[in-house]
């Protein structure tokens, strides 16, 4: 057996030990600001917004750490297996004894000298006042919305499906782009340009998530100018919620999603029929109650009535009827139960003229009870 002879004073604590550990650490200026290349893994964002991963290389990995308020500065998302480099502090934690990284900035290897140019780009077109120009508001009762985006994706499909569900009479222009890839800004160029020839209410141009580098036609400096100058209110529809691109600042609007793009497109049918209903009772109620209280004073009175008020009140009670005739001719339900009917085409496009169809379409007839399929056999 060995015997330590030591005097009391000489004993200390496991938090003295790591609180000097972190005290030399903290104090060393070259731990201050570490510049760290790395693959991340076991990557997880806590419930409070930190970000929490590992950073390592083919022989060893450290903890990294990256608090809530720092994560603003992301332009992407990181995810597993990305080769970043990061921006970061050394220092320990002293409840676990351990040393970890804290992460101030994060950035994809090979991306931050993109990152540079794009945000020197960004300050430019700044200065220029094209990000100050006033915003236009957006027709929620469009007559025709275009859609620039790519065909047969996912958010075309998700923007049609919401747009007819929300505003149906609305016409649908579809002007087809790649969204990514090297002839993508090209292709979304003189897909803009081409809906500048049509007259519609608003203009959305947009694509689904992805990572940084997929969003970067929609960074392209002669496609944001040319937005910048559209004749008609431009949606934003570029990304997911932490994406920004250049084209989101000359933008009318800016939606994260393409059923975000849909919603701030068009009003809900389904509100204003339910505030029609609304109103149609509140005035309804109100002329009954008029009436109500008018005959309950001639009730009253009733001794004293002549033919002058007699006819008043029929006069009253004609007008009443009239109004509420009126009221339920406005109704769009009783337009279906007088015996009318509605037909829609391919993309539920309202047919308004023989002109509007050919031989095989598709069409569909709304009844008040029910829907009608049916073909189109003979030409126009």
């Amino acid at each position: 057996m060995i015997n330590i002879n030591v005097q009391e004073e000489m004993i200390v604590t496991v938090s003295q030990v790591n609180t000097y550990v972190r005290t030399v650490l903290s104090n060393d200026e070259n731990l201050r600001y570490l510049l760290v290349k790395g693959e991340i893994s076991n990557f997880k964002r806590g419930a409070s917004g930190h970000l929490y991963f590992s950073l390592k290389d083919d022989k060893s990995k450290i903890n990294v750490v990256m608090f809530k308020e720092a994560t603003r500065s992301l332009s992407f998302l990181p995810q597993d297996g990305d080769e970043v480099v990061i921006l970061a502090s050394l220092d320990v934690y002293e409840a676990a004894g351990t040393y970890q990284l804290y992460a101030k900035n994060i950035e994809k290897r090979g991306q931050g000298a993109l990152l540079v140019q794009l945000e020197e780009l960004k300050k430019k077109l700044a200065a220029e006042g094209l990000f100050s120009k006033n915003k236009r508001k957006i027709n929620i009762f469009p007559k025709a919305i275009g859609i620039i985006t790519a065909l047969n994706s996912a958010a075309i499909k998700d923007m049609i499906t919401n747009i007819k569900r929300r505003f149906p009479i609305a016409d649908i222009y579809i002007f087809p782009a790649a969204v990514q890839g090297d002839k993508a800004p090209e292709e979304l160029l003189k897909a803009f340009y081409k809906s500048q020839e049509y007259d519609l209410d608003t203009l959305i141009i947009g694509r689904g998530g992805g990572a940084s580098e997929d969003l970067s036609a929609f960074n392209d400096e002669t496609l944001v100018r040319a937005v910048a100058t559209s004749k008609m209110p431009v949606i934003s529809a570029v990304g997911h919620e932490i994406d920004y691109t250049l084209i989101d600042f000359v933008a009318d609007e800016r939606v994260s999603t393409p059923t975000g793009a849909a919603e701030k497109a068009t009003v809900d049918r389904r509100e204003i029929e339910q505030d029609f209903d609304n109103k149609l009772e509140l005035m309804a109620k109100s002329l009954k109650s008029r009436v109500e209280k008018m005959a309950d004073s001639l009730k009253r009175n009733e001794q004293h009535l002549d033919q002058g008020i007699i006819n008043k009140i029929k006069y009253l009670q004609s007008i009443l009827d009239g109004k509420e005739k009126e009221l339920q001719a406005l109704d769009p339900k009783g337009i279906l139960n007088r015996g009318y009917s509605i037909t829609v085409g391919k993309n539920g496009k309202t047919i308004k003229s023989i002109n509007d169809v050919s031989k095989g379409d598709i069409l569909e007839t709304i009844l008040k009870d029910g829907k009608i399929i049916s073909e189109v056999k003979g030409d126009n």
